[in-house]
């Protein structure tokens, strides 16, 4: 769980700080509807908020922050990709040799080498920083 600052003036709760996660994320990013997050109140309760009610920027951060702790690596990093998930790669780019962190989302994708491939949560090893 992550920290949500409540920013809507009409809530509440406006202007706390609660635990809570990100329920529903609008992953094509339509425009068509909030992200829903899920937070609890210090009496316990569940509350339901939307992105439009909190500090999104905050909450991606953390995310962000857990990301590249987790990989182990920052950008702007000299990386061995160890193993490979899902992702995109221009027509010349290997996997093998020493490649540069262009770029890390608060979801895991990770580009490389300006842009030459973005690949999900990656494993690599840091060789220079």
């Amino acid at each position: 769980m992550f920290d949500i600052r409540v920013t809507d003036p009409k809530n509440e709760f406006y202007g706390q700080i609660l635990k809570g996660s990100c329920f529903y994320y609008d992953i094509r990013h339509t425009g068509d509807s909030d992200d829903l997050y899920v937070a609890e109140t210090k009496d316990g309760r569940k509350i339901n908020l939307l992105s439009s009610q909190i500090d999104e920027k905050h909450y991606r951060n953390q995310e962000l922050e857990k990301v590249t702790k987790e990989m182990g690596a920052d950008i702007g990093d000299k990386v061995i990709i160890l193993e490979t998930g899902s992702g995109s790669y221009s027509r010349d780019w290997e996997t093998k040799g020493v490649h540069t962190i262009t770029k890390i989302d608060f979801t895991g994708h990770v580009t490389f080498d300006n842009g030459n491939a973005t690949i999900f949560r990656p494993k690599v090893k840091v060789v220079t920083t």
